[in-house]
């Protein structure tokens, strides 16, 4: 199971390849430099992304189970590829799109995994999808993928976000008897720690050192995605909804910003500062406050959503909570502040197509 030497090593492994990979990163052409956009005050290297999945490779082949990435080294290795190369030269919002379609449907392939109906309340069965189901699993995968595209966008936020999600994942497979699982996320979470030391904010890190990256991110949230297949399988033992729940705050705030986009007749891929990290920073929230509330917050309501599955609640009851949830949420943001256009910056911007 998940002994010392397992997570010490995770966390070691991302930590030592995030560093060196800094070293590297002027001569890879991987430093993300500050723009009219981008306004951390100087270049950072961008390559905490391929550090945290060369740890992850390296610890699950330590432990004896890395053939168990066989059927995500496609979907997750496109992500990856058009990650790095958008990291070196931006990557037309379009053409990301198409590629993340593309590896979703990739993703689908490979796990076999199938949508066959709709969770509804009330109704065991879900409604009926039939060739679209699909098609919205699809649309949901890329969903995930964007939605964590964009939380990558303060010092130790989506690093954050991933691990308090990734940590009730982890007590639902360990629920179900999922052993297998619990050491693909439970070697993933020390993985993430290693980076977040070098990424987060604490009294022995002002600054960031490294950036997630695009890289990083795209593959993350891929792998996110497998490791919510994989458990859905066999008579669904883990229910997919679970995986939104992971990541319930970012995928709200996504909606939401895309949401006000399309009000203002703005491009819903052309990125802004209207995300809830930068909102805070315009309320007057420092980054050392308000990563850590938005950590607790997203982690809460992963929790929430496991803690109501294992009292019972259908994937219906669940995913209808969810999108009741995301109503709330662009409900009070709206009465809180109209926000139109941020000025203050955080320490790190979103680079994804959102």
């Amino acid at each position: 199971m998940l002994t010392p030497n397992y997570l010490l090593f995770g966390f070691l492994f991302s930590l030592l390849a995030c560093l060196a990979l800094a070293r590297l990163a002027p001569w890879l052409a991987l430093m993300d430099r500050p723009d009219a956009r981008k306004r951390h005050g100087r270049a950072v290297p961008v390559v905490g992304g391929l550090g945290v999945m060369i740890a992850y490779v390296l610890v699950l082949k330590l432990r004896g189970i890395a053939g168990n990435l066989t059927e995500a080294v496609l979907p997750v290795g496109l992500m990856l590829l058009v990650g790095v190369i958008d990291d070196v030269r931006p990557v037309p919002a379009r053409v990301k799109l198409l590629v993340q379609i593309v590896a979703a449907w990739l993703l689908l392939r490979t796990t076999g995994f199938v949508l066959a109906s709709l969770p509804l309340p009330g109704s065991p069965a879900g409604l009926p999808l039939g060739p679209m189901g699909q098609a919205l699993a699809v649309v949901l995968i890329v969903a995930v993928l964007n939605a964590v595209n964009m939380a990558d966008g303060a010092d130790g936020l989506l690093g954050g976000y991933l691990v308090g999600g990734l940590s009730m994942l982890l007590a639902a497979a360990a629920s179900k008897g999922l052993y297998t699982s619990v050491l693909l996320i439970g070697g993933l979470i020390p993985v993430l720690l290693g980076f977040l030391a070098c990424n987060a904010r604490h009294p022995f890190l002002s600054r960031a050192k490294v950036f997630m990256g695009d890289a990083g991110s795209l593959a993350l949230a891929m792998v996110l995605c497998w490791l919510g297949l994989d458990m859905a399988r066999g008579g669904h033992l883990v229910p997919p909804v679970l995986v939104l729940y992971a990541i319930a705050l970012p995928l709200l705030d996504m909606v939401t910003v895309i949401t006000r986009r399309s009000l203002r007749g703005a491009s819903p891929m052309n990125p802004d500062r209207t995300h809830l990290h930068h909102i805070l920073t315009l309320k007057g929230w420092s980054i050392e406050l308000s990563v850590p509330v938005l950590w607790l917050l997203n982690a809460a309501i992963a929790w929430a959503g496991y803690g109501l599955w294992r009292a019972g609640s259908s994937e219906g009851t669940l995913l209808c909570l969810l999108l009741g949830a995301l109503v709330a949420k662009m409900f009070l943001m709206r009465v809180w502040e109209e926000v139109e256009e941020p000025v203050v910056a955080s320490a790190e911007d979103e680079r994804g197509p959102g």
